[in-house]
């Protein structure tokens, strides 16, 4: 009787060791996320894993491959060595390495950049929105690519009569004057009175 105590004893103390470890690694991770966060970082959103570069190359060793959803501090960024990618230095696993992001197709979004280098982007799944009214029109569809979070995003109706169709151009510009515009296709439930929208023909000037 007495082994089989001091097995339960041993077994529970053990239990608690785990436990106790897996709370504290927890807790540890979610600090050290909350300090990644309060600094520039970087958050991988590209669908496949990305080599991390001991340089600013695609030439140069792989270190290792970061995965969508992860973060990671940035210490520093490098926009010269390349006309297609921007290089983020990152704290990696303890070292330094460089992680490629596309100058038009983002493989990374970018948080609390100081030097705000990109230039801010829009982009959205489907080609058409759906809306009742002109009224009801919102940005929670868009998805916003942007090295800072002070930015506005603004947008004008345009009605193709031809075609009897209304487009929408959304322009994001952020705190130091660069911008970007988007055009979708927009369906109305109510159709917005003339006085609402814009001449397609203007855009297309």
């Amino acid at each position: 009787m007495k082994g089989v105590l001091k097995c339960l004893i041993f077994l529970a103390v053990i239990g608690l060791g785990v436990f106790l470890y897996f709370t504290f690694t927890e807790v540890k991770e979610k600090k050290e996320e909350e300090n990644i966060k309060n600094g520039w970082y970087i958050e991988i959103i590209y669908d496949k894993p990305i080599n991390v570069r001991s340089e600013a190359s695609a030439e140069a060793k792989s270190l290792g491959k970061v995965n969508k959803g992860e973060i990671y501090k940035v210490l520093d960024i490098d926009t010269e060595s390349s006309t297609v990618y921007y290089w983020y230095k990152i704290e990696y696993k303890g070292k330094e390495g460089y992680v490629a992001s596309g100058r038009k197709k983002f493989w990374v979004k970018d948080y609390n950049n100081p030097k705000d280098i990109m230039t801010p982007q829009i982009t959205f799944e489907s080609n058409e929105y759906y809306v009742r009214t002109i009224d009801d029109i919102n940005y929670k569809h868009l998805t916003v690519y942007e090295d800072s979070t002070d930015y506005t995003i603004s947008h004008i109706v345009y009605y193709e009569k031809e075609k009897n169709q209304y487009w929408i151009l959304y322009t994001i510009t952020d705190k130091s004057g660069k911008s970007s515009s988007k055009m979708q296709k927009i369906i109305f439930e109510i159709a917005p009175s003339s006085d609402q929208v814009k001449d397609f023909r203007e855009y297309r000037r």
